[in-house]
């Protein structure tokens, strides 16, 4: 009845073979996607032209209800609309978490605890010290910026830099993380030198 892609990633394909049924559909979702294994991932559908609008809400409000990353139609990622953007206009507190298929930008903190996971670009016009999980739809070419940079752990795609307090310290100005070759790499951003000197 369904199929299930991406079992060691971020990211669920998820594409309904039928639907005959929409309850035995959403009890075969639901039997599958209750694995731990899927915790935190972000579902999309491969396939969703062949529900109705009523039965799209109804399959988006089960994955939620599963504690699943927000559920997502293929075709608009194909169309790459990354204009989308999300404003968070608050500091997040542990245990806080935001989640969005487009870029999002943070007005304050990201604590340590507080999670944010972005199908494209995340920027905090603050101190980073969770987490943050960037281009989870499988854009490499995604960046993580913030004002001060020290997370707990940083993601883009599949790949993933786990950090510690002891191990990083901001250097005071922002920096941007990015994939080079197979590993996330930091990086002051250009004109730093003079935010230094203002802040």
């Amino acid at each position: 009845m369904i199929e299930i892609k991406g079992k060691r990633t971020p990211v669920v394909y998820l594409k309904i073979l039928n639907k005959e049924n929409l309850s035995a559909l959403k009890e075969a979702i639901k039997k599958r996607l209750s694995n731990k294994i899927f915790q935190g991932s972000l579902v999309i559908i491969e396939n969703p032209e062949i529900l109705t609008e009523e039965e799209k809400k109804e399959i988006d409000e089960l994955i939620r209800s599963l504690s699943l990353g927000i559920p997502s139609r293929m075709e608009e990622h194909k169309e790459r609309e990354i204009s989308r953007l999300l404003v968070v206009e608050k500091s997040l507190r542990a245990g806080q978490r935001v989640e969005h298929n487009g870029d999002i930008l943070v007005l304050g903190d990201v604590n340590k605890d507080a999670e944010v996971l972005a199908g494209g670009n995340i920027i905090v016009m603050g101190k980073l010290r969770g987490i943050a999980k960037a281009g989870l739809i499988g854009d490499e070419e995604a960046v993580i910026v913030a004002l001060r940079m020290e997370p707990q752990l940083l993601q883009i795609g599949r790949i993933k830099a786990i950090l510690n307090d002891e191990e990083r310290e901001s250097p005071g100005y922002p920096e941007l993380a990015k994939i080079e070759g197979n590993e996330i790499v930091l990086e002051g951003i250009e004109g730093a030198e003079r935010w230094l000197k203002f802040s």
